[in-house]
């Protein structure tokens, strides 16, 4: 049910049958074109976006990125929870009612990578597999996946989405639209700086593993928050939103020299894809 390392995964990964990591159809939305000092969202303009709802409720975010495969962060995922209680919701811009265009659909297991740690937050991915493939639409498409070991430019501007709070311990109103707010790149090295200022934790141990990416600005003010876990940091790469990162962890939300923490998804591309072939 939640075991990463299968035998047919490791196997693909062995025989090099990871594939071709980009769908002709992935990350291009049809919609032209809060996190914390995000803008509301449009229908449609976010797609892939997904929300993992626990028992109705929103815990957070995913990011479909095959008909029936929704990538989102292991930490959502309590062990002791049974998976008939989870569904993942598709295509919805509020998270009130569902509308008949919003997918509902239950998650028939869930993968988690090898590296997998939950005390030090390494390898915080999971991959959802739902129960069967669900219908394409203007409002539901999948986003693409980077290339194995892809270094996207360091100062990028790429969008964090979700549903999570818009200030710290606030959750986001019923009524209110999907979130996305603009935030650049930052290298590992840099973040790891910031997340040592004012601690007294010794520069030579990891706070922000090489594993990890960070985006965010060094004042803070915008950044991902509670209940956008798992939800998607994607960036424009040649007319396509790639899936970079997925929010992982930070130190409260939008506060000076703590950005946003997320697991770097170009490192477990090709676990990622050999998963989907199974």
């Amino acid at each position: 049910m939640r075991g990463a390392s299968c035998f047919q995964v490791l196997l693909l990964l062995l025989l090099g049958a990871a594939g071709t990591l980009e769908s002709a159809d992935c990350g291009q939305p049809h919609a032209s074109r809060r996190i914390v000092g995000g803008q509301d969202a449009r229908a449609g303009e976010w797609p892939w976006q997904a929300s993992i709802q626990h028992r109705g409720v929103h815990v957070c975010g995913g990011s479909l990125i095959a008909r029936r495969w929704v990538l989102t962060a292991a930490h959502c995922f309590p062990r002791k929870a049974p998976l008939f209680e989870y569904r993942v919701r598709l295509g919805a811009l509020h998270l009130g009612p569902a509308s008949p265009r919003v997918l509902s659909a239950p998650v028939q297991r869930v993968l988690l990578p090898p590296d997998y740690s939950e005390d030090v937050a390494r390898g915080d991915l999971a991959l959802l597999q739902l129960r069967r493939p669900v219908p394409l639409s203007s409002r539901v498409q999948p986003v693409c996946l980077p290339e194995p070991g892809a270094h996207p430019p360091l100062g990028t501007p790429c969008w964090v989405t979700g549903w999570g709070s818009l200030f710290p311990g606030v959750p986001l109103p019923e009524g209110q639209p999907l979130q996305g707010v603009r935030v650049p790149l930052l290298d590992t090295h840099t973040c790891d700086h910031l997340y040592h200022v004012g601690t007294n934790v010794p520069h030579a141990e990891h706070i922000v593993l090489p594993e990890n990416l960070c985006a965010g600005y060094i004042q803070g003010h915008k950044d991902a928050c509670q209940g956008d876990s798992g939800g998607p940091l994607t960036c424009l790469k040649s007319g396509r939103w790639v899936l970079v990162g997925v929010v992982s962890w930070g130190k409260g939300c939008a506060l000076p020299y703590r950005p946003g923490v997320y697991t770097n998804v170009a490192i477990y591309s090709r676990w990622i894809h050999a998963c989907l072939s199974l």
